[in-house]
């Protein structure tokens, strides 16, 4: 028990204040540290995903305004486009167009050209900002090519830069038409790409590193906020541009250069252009970092807020009546039965105190029985512990041991040594130990005086309410005197068992006749019992067999009434048969009837058949008629209209004959296949009935000869009625003689019962005095046994 309870406490070294402490504190630690930890993650996810949003709406709004720029250009080339000045300069008069153009590009600060092509590809009119000529043919551009396959107006996909100036720029076109409606050339406006970008691109920014930059549809950056030299030119990074390509609008995380960013990315559909706007994670998280800094320097404080209530509270309210239960708890284990609990217990504390005083009371009245009931065993008495040595002893057995000293001190002294002086010994004390059992032995004994004792030894393992061995209690039975007493008895019982042997030899003579003449008398007696009980059985056999032959009397009687019964009902049958019999020729004559009547149907409906098919024969050929006569009249023309009209009318009456005839001719059909199913049935309906005429006179027939057997029947079960009486009262007279044969062999079986009674009551007088001779000659040993 000490070893379990040493067991459960791991923590040596640390007090319970300190475990309390540190027990609160990690469950508040990680509550708190659950709380921020929810805290931050939630607020670092709101905040990125705001900040996310945020730079999905800049990069959209650039996009807009590029898209706006973009529409402003195009625009313009549309409105150059309708001007009558450009149709004229088209048209060979390009003088006019030529002035306006100047004055255009001049008054225009965000357009480096303007120019006229005709269908051919060649410069009409045009200007430049940079004063450089024309071109002598624009037909090998994507624009050229793009209005001539019949597109109305169209934005490169592209940036361009001017091969003289190196100016960065994009094209706008738009198809010039005629008053016709044909394409006779194009218009197109150049805008200045970096006066877009450095007005609308460059000054965004988002944090401290967040800038932006465009590509075109093929991944080239057309523009960057931060890197003028990366403009026309690849990305740093291809796996990044392709996934923006993808993507084309929303929002992408990546890693730049060993940094978690994200890229807002927004198309412009006009053109392909996709707008980038990138970001640092970090930057984009810093509210969201601070924040979660804030907390942890909250929650360490409240940590070490409620680390110093708990420590005092704990000095005040669980450690100090604890260290006075403690001191208590240890002065009662040292024996100190009288020390007493002080100090202020609340809580479950107060109820401690209280159990722990109730345990001390207990313990001391435990320990009072116990030792109460150890003084006062009167018989000798000694106790050993689980390792064989001596843990108490009374006075009683060191008197019976002729030990001088006082018990105590053999106490720990080995059990060998104590009770047989040799300490190599094994006691019955140590072996109930061993055997974990109870032992009884019968032990004799030499005092050291020299007296020779015989002792009753009783010896038994004692165990605590865990179920550990704690020892053997012995008790010592002196039996020295009993024995003693035993050995004269025995003495005396010899004396008299030789008078009761004469006796004895006398009545086992006597009691070996009386024997004898009883089996005698009981072969007679069970003689006699079996002649008894076999007249019985003759008796109960005999009035078995009266009682059969009056049933079959009876049921002969029976049986001649049902006989007569069943001999009229056969004949009543044979009756019914031949009834049956005339019934059955009446509806073979109705059949026979039917079927003759059913052939001339048959043959009727033939007839109507034919008439049928002479019927549609005319109206086929009626119809042919009309058809013939609405031809004549048709060919006559006027003149033959009404005669058409009848002929007509006499085809579509031809044609309902014609249906109607066929309908006729289907029922007709019908008709003759039921007949002819009909007259079969009813030839199959006469053939059985002539097979039930022939099988009704054979029943008759039948039914004949069962009254013929049924009347001899009934006079052979008469004469068995007659002949069961008689033998009856013949069964009657026997039974009268055996009762008489039953009454003597009842009396013979009694008298012979007496006999055997008063011969078993004389070897039952025999049997008692030699059973009273045996108990006077072992009355020696019983009186030894119960002295």
């Amino acid at each position: 028990m000490e070893r379990a309870i040493r067991g459960d406490c791991p923590m040596k070294r640390l007090g319970l204040n300190q475990v309390l402490t540190l027990a609160v504190l990690a469950s508040l630690f990680c509550g708190i540290a659950g709380i921020i930890g929810y805290t931050a993650k939630s607020t670092y996810d709101i905040s990125l995903h705001l900040e996310q949003e945020a730079l999905e709406r800049t990069a959209k709004n650039l996009g807009n305004i590029l898209e706006l720029y973009i529409s402003s250009a195009e625009d313009q080339v549309e409105s150059l486009a309708s001007q009558p000045t450009v149709v004229n300069a088209l048209s060979g008069s390009p003088e006019a167009a030529q002035t306006m153009l100047r004055q255009f590009i001049a008054n225009a600060d965000n357009l480096f050209s303007a120019l006229i092509i005709d269908t051919s590809g060649k410069p009409v009119a045009g200007a430049l900002k940079s004063g450089e000529g024309l071109a002598a043919s624009y037909a090998d551009r994507e624009y050229y090519k793009a209005i001539m396959a019949g597109q109305q107006s169209y934005v490169t996909k592209s940036i361009l830069k001017g091969k003289t100036s190196g100016t960065l720029l994009f094209v706008a076109a738009h198809a010039v038409k005629d008053a016709a409606g044909k394409t006779v050339g194009m218009v197109i406006v150049s805008p200045i790409w970096e006066n877009f970008t450095k007005r609308y691109l460059d000054p965004v920014r988002f944090g401290e590193s967040g800038y932006a930059y465009m590509l075109d549809g093929q991944g080239v950056v057309i523009a960057h906020a931060k890197d003028k030299s990366m403009v026309l030119s690849a990305p740093a990074d291809k796996t990044i541009s392709d996934r923006a390509l993808a993507l084309k609008n929303g929002i992408m995380a990546y890693m730049f250069k060993g940094e978690g960013k994200f890229m807002a990315v927004a198309e412009v559909p006009a053109t392909g252009w996709l707008v980038c706007m990138t970001a640092s994670e970090s930057e984009m998280a810093a509210l969201a970092s601070g924040q979660r800094s804030v907390l942890l320097v909250i929650g360490a404080a409240v940590l070490a807020l409620v680390a110093g209530l708990i420590i005092i509270f704990n000095k005040i309210v669980v450690l100090s009546p604890l260290a006075a239960i403690a001191a208590y708890a240890a002065a009662v284990a040292g024996g100190d039965l009288k020390a007493v609990l002080s100090g202020r217990f609340r809580f479950e504390l107060a109820g401690l105190a209280h159990n722990l005083e109730r345990m001390v009371a207990e313990l001391k009245n435990k320990l009072g029985f116990a030792q109460g009931v150890m003084e006062g065993i009167p018989a000798p008495c000694g106790i050993v512990g689980p390792d064989c040595n001596m843990l108490w002893a009374n006075k009683q057995i060191c008197d019976l041991l002729e030990k001088t000293a006082p018990p105590e001190t053999f106490f720990g002294q080995k059990s060998g040594q104590f009770y047989l002086n040799d300490a190599s010994r094994e006691t019955c004390s140590d072996r109930a130990l061993a055997e974990r059992r109870a032992i009884a032995a019968h032990n004799e004994f030499t005092a050291p005086s020299g007296k020779k004792l015989r002792i009753d030894v009783i010896t038994t393992p004692f165990y605590d309410m865990d179920g550990n061995l704690l020892g053997s209690i012995s008790f010592w039975n002196d039996q020295t005197e009993r024995y003693l007493q035993q050995e004269r008895i025995a003495a005396q019982n010899a004396l008299m068992a030789d008078t009761a042997d004469a006796a004895s030899n006398t009545a086992d003579r006597m009691a070996s006749a009386a024997e004898e003449l009883s089996a005698q008398i009981e072969q007679a007696n069970q003689g006699a019992q079996e002649q008894n009980h076999r007249v019985q059985e003759t008796v109960t056999a005999v009035e078995q067999m009266n009682a059969t032959i009056l049933e079959v009397a009876r049921n002969a009687g029976e049986t001649a009434g049902n006989a007569a019964a069943a001999r009229d009902k056969a004949r009543e049958g044979a009756s019914l048969v031949v009834d049956v019999v005339a019934a059955v020729d009446k509806v073979r004559l109705a059949a026979d009837k039917l079927k003759t009547n059913m052939h001339g149907l048959g043959e009727q409906a033939q007839g109507i058949g034919a008439v049928l098919g002479v019927i549609s024969d005319i109206a086929d050929q009626t119809n042919l008629l009309a058809l013939n006569a609405a031809i004549e009249a048709a060919r006559a023309g006027e003149a033959g209209r009404g005669f058409a009209v009848v002929a007509d009318e006499v085809r579509k009456l031809a044609e309902k004959t014609m249906h109607a005839t066929k309908e006729v001719g289907q029922a007709i059909t019908g008709i003759q296949r039921g007949t002819a199913d009909t007259v079969t049935m009813v030839e199959q309906a006469s053939s059985a009935v002539e097979q039930a005429t022939a099988l009704a006179k054979r029943s008759g027939d039948a039914l004949g000869e069962i009254v013929a057997v049924v009347e001899t029947a009934g006079d052979q079960v008469r004469a068995i009625a007659t002949a069961a009486e008689e033998q009856s009262a013949t069964s009657e007279e026997i039974n009268r003689a055996v009762e008489a044969i039953s009454r003597i062999a009842s009396e013979t079986a009694e008298a012979m019962g007496q006999s055997a009674q008063a011969v078993t009551e004389l070897a039952a007088q025999a049997h008692e005095l030699n059973t009273l001779v045996a108990d006077i000659k072992g009355g020696s040993g019983q009186a030894a046994l119960t002295a």
